[in-house]
Parts: structure tokens; C-alpha cells; sequence
């Protein structure tokens, strides 16, 4: 009976391995894109998870919502902090710390396969 607790442990722990390492992947693709569209340079080694959390995700029972943090360029020197969060695989707020005085890059629904639109 131990065994199959132990088996059911490995499977789980692969599991949520498996689903951050796509989740890190799709933050990179959108942080790219939303960089491209503002004109920055995304710094592309510099993608980190900051928090998880589980919240109630309606008729999908229980989602984790990932807070990523990734740092950009403007003119290749100074270092801007941008910030993502996914609930489950989509992308719930995309932000921008930007010189000019910070800009807000929100998800919508007509967009979520592309990973970013502007608001």
C-alpha cells in the first residue's frame, strides 16, 4: 500500500514540474511579444516565478495562479522590472514598469492564444 502512495507521489510531483516548466515557457513567449510591441529589448535569462497561490477557478475547481517577474531594456543599459500573472495557462495581467511613467498591458479574451494585447 506504501508503494502505490510513493508511486502516486512521484507522478504528482512530475506533474506539477511538467506544468511549471510550461508555464515559465509561455511567460517567456508573451513577455517577448509584449516587448516587441513596446519597442524594449526583453532580457531573455531574466524570467523568474515571485509567487503561487491556489485560488477557486468556478467549474474548474481549484487553479494556480503564477506571478512571474522579467527585466527589459530600453536603451540597453538601464533595467526595467515587468511583471505576469497566469491563472491556470492564461494570462490574467501583463504590466510594464516603463521610464516614461508605467503602463498596464492587460489580457483579453479574443487574445489569450497570442499571449498579449495592448489596453
Amino acid at each position: 500500500m506504501t508503494g502505490l502512495f510513493v508511486i502516486l507521489a512521484i507522478v504528482l510531483v512530475v506533474l506539477y514540474f511538467n506544468d511549471a516548466w510550461r508555464s515559465l515557457e509561455r511567460v517567456r513567449n508573451v513577455a517577448r511579444g509584449v516587448c516587441t510591441r513596446a519597442g524594449v529589448q526583453f532580457l531573455d535569462s531574466s524570467v523568474i516565478q515571485t509567487g503561487i497561490r491556489v485560488e477557486r477557478g468556478g467549474s474548474a475547481g481549484l487553479v494556480l495562479v503564477r506571478t512571474y517577474r522579467f527585466e527589459f531594456a530600453t536603451d540597453g543599459q538601464s533595467r526595467h522590472v515587468g511583471e505576469i500573472t497566469l491563472r491556470g495557462r492564461k494570462v490574467r495581467v501583463v504590466s510594464m514598469d516603463l521610464p516614461e511613467g508605467g503602463r498596464v498591458l492587460d489580457s483579453t479574451a479574443s487574445a489569450q492564444d497570442s499571449g498579449e494585447s495592448v489596453r
